[in-house]
């Protein structure tokens, strides 16, 4: 992308002139702050379907939608989801350890935590965002980038509701099993469902990395701050199988 698109991008973001008055407003308003006038068409509510399927044709769009919608709704039910499959992975991280009887935590007190740790995690680093946008003089609210990561996030969603049924059907309980491990057990379904599981991990944070370079941030920062939040995040799932399900 040519550092002239890079620069109108990040115009946008930095303020929307009213076409009839001047006046600078922020990217999110539909309505002029001086003299009330249109400034685009508005969008009161994310509309999911839609959505999703812009993030799978043209991410960018999907984006623009997000963050010019009045209200961010289906931000809690994404992230409700997201930090099912969340758990589901901190879990197989904890197989070598624990193996299939090795958890001592209810269900429910583990998808609390995991809720928990989920939203902190995407709330936290959405204010750090918010943070450094505003020194860039990026003109986004912190709910919006909120969204923007949670949203991002949506094919950990795909994979929960797509990939793991699959492997609870063709795996069974040996999923969790390090006794024989699954691998050793159905070695190609095995490789071949976990390296879906990667590429949906993968697809997640180059949409976050998508998310960022949309607001007008230079590449090499946006690839900084994906290795970064990648790191991040795989480190608390990391933690996590080392604590909760022992709790």
């Amino acid at each position: 992308m040519s550092d002239s698109t890079s620069k109108a991008r990040m115009n946008l973001f930095e303020f929307t002139k009213c076409n009839k008055c001047l006046y600078n407003n922020a990217p999110y308003q539909s309505i002029c702050g001086n003299c009330k006038a249109y400034l685009r068409e508005k969008i009161v509510n994310i509309d999911l379907w839609i959505t999703i399927q812009k993030l799978i044709e043209s991410p960018y769009e999907a984006f623009r939608s997000i963050v010019f919608a009045e209200h961010k709704n289906f931000i809690f039910f994404l992230l409700f989801f997201i930090s099912i499959k969340n758990l589901i992975i901190a879990r197989f991280i904890s197989v070598p350890e624990l193996g299939k009887e090795g958890v001592i935590t209810s269900l429910s007190v583990l998808l609390f935590f995991s809720l928990l740790i989920t939203i902190g995690f995407v709330v936290i680093i959405s204010f750090i965002q918010s943070i450094i946008f505003q020194k860039l003089n990026i003109k986004l609210r912190t709910i919006d980038v909120i969204a923007l990561n949670s949203y991002s996030q949506i094919p950990l969603i795909f994979s929960l509701i797509l990939i793991f049924p699959v492997e609870l059907i063709v795996l069974g309980s040996d999923i969790f099993s390090n006794n024989p491990y699954a691998f050793q057990i159905k070695p190609t379904i095995t490789y071949i469902l976990l390296s879906i599981e990667a590429i949906m991990i993968l697809w997640s944070f180059i949409l976050y990395f998508f998310s960022i370079h949309f607001v007008g941030i230079k590449k090499i920062y946006c690839f900084i701050s994906t290795i970064l939040v990648f790191v991040i995040w795989a480190s608390i799932l990391y933690l996590s199988s080392k604590v909760i399900f022992r709790l």
